[in-house]
């Protein structure tokens, strides 16, 4: 057996000393930062990153690009919009499958990192677990996302008429549609925030303890739920302050993403030469700094983005972090058989839970 993780955080560090060591190993773990950052954008952040940078068609223009195709003079869906609908839902599962392994293996490579943070890079590039932990840790994703398929089926139609007004009457032009979105059905919207918060947390402990402790899908599903119940204080901790600081930071992020993106749009829409709307007099005749401008605004826009990347990178790399040392500290406390599969690192970690799960 190996020497304990000197990046393991344990019960003496206390919750607030667990969240530095982890906050610590977001910014300076750049290998993790950038394995997180693949895991993040699989799992649908790159859609979050890209909203601020989209221009949401009206209805008048979905109208003109489907035509008569979609509804029929009855008013009811055609056949080939539900063909469409259909390939769409099948194209969504696949993606989650991909996403779910993929997101899978980021999941142990980010605890396998964590658990040897302080101790050196260990030779060679990171080892592939079992395919037989990665059903498995996708497994319990999908369980995991049950009740919040449920809460998108309650709010659903909800969320609906309120894009449908705003599209058609909206309440003002200043805003971004989402933003008049999430205001026109707030109570629908925190439902399915806070229940996206509950099972995305159940999840990740969940996620851990099979990586961790091994034992199967529900027994970790269990000891999941047995962990939050006994530790609430702990748990609640961790995920309120790194979901919280990680909602700020990338808000932040894309506050200046849609900012630079206002810019182009400007700067791209402009008919008459800048010096002329300055005002500037006959010096505008010989010069025009419309490319310019435009130039200067693409570059903002590119340095917003790449910040954008950034700060998610260090904030996934965070969370992960922040849960691993959650786990294995609770662990530790509860089992000193899984105490001491914490100890184990790399590969030797994930085939161990292997053996113990019957593989």
């Amino acid at each position: 057996m190996t020497a304990p993780a000197e990046g393991l955080v344990t019960r003496r560090s206390g919750r607030a000393g667990r969240l530095a060591r982890a906050l610590a190993f977001g910014l300076t773990h750049g290998e993790a930062s950038v394995v997180a950052l693949a895991g993040f954008l699989l799992r649908g952040g790159i859609v979050l990153l890209a909203l601020p940078s989209v221009i949401l068609p009206s209805v008048i223009g979905i109208a003109g690009v489907t035509g008569v195709d979609a509804i029929s003079i009855a008013g009811q869906p055609t056949t080939w919009l539900v063909e469409l609908i259909a390939l769409a839902i099948v194209a969504a599962i696949a993606w989650l499958a991909v996403a779910s392994l993929v997101g899978s293996l980021t999941d142990v490579w980010l605890i396998q990192m964590t658990l040897e943070s302080g101790r050196g890079r260990r030779p060679g590039g990171l080892p592939l677990p079992r395919m037989s932990l990665l059903l498995r840790l996708a497994a319990i994703r999908m369980i995991c996302l049950v009740p919040l398929a449920i809460a998108l089926a309650w709010a659903a139609t909800r969320i609906f008429t309120a894009t449908y007004d705003q599209l058609t009457t909206p309440s003002n032009l200043t805003s971004p549609l989402p933003l008049r979105v999430i205001f026109a059905a707030g109570d629908a919207v925190a439902v399915v925030v806070v229940v996206w918060l509950v099972t995305e947390t159940f999840a990740a402990i969940a996620v851990r303890r099979e990586v961790l402790a091994g034992g199967g899908i529900w027994r970790s599903v269990l000891g999941a739920a047995g962990q939050m119940a006994h530790r609430p204080i702990s748990t609640l901790l961790t995920a309120v302050v790194s979901h919280a600081t990680s909602v700020v930071a990338i808000g932040l992020a894309l506050v200046g993403t849609s900012a630079a993106f206002d810019w182009c749009r400007i700067a791209a829409r402009n008919q008459e030469p800048i010096a002329i709307k300055l005002g500037i007099g006959d010096f505008s005749t010989a010069r025009d700094f419309r490319p310019v401008a435009f130039a200067l605004a693409t570059v903002a826009l590119a340095v917003a983005w790449v910040a954008a990347l950034a700060v998610s990178a260090v904030t996934s790399a965070w969370r992960s972090a922040a849960f691993t040392n959650e786990v294995a500290d609770a662990l530790s406390a509860t089992s000193p058989r899984a105490g001491e599969a914490t100890q184990r690192s790399g590969l030797g970690l994930s085939c161990a839970v292997g053996e113990r799960s019957g593989d």
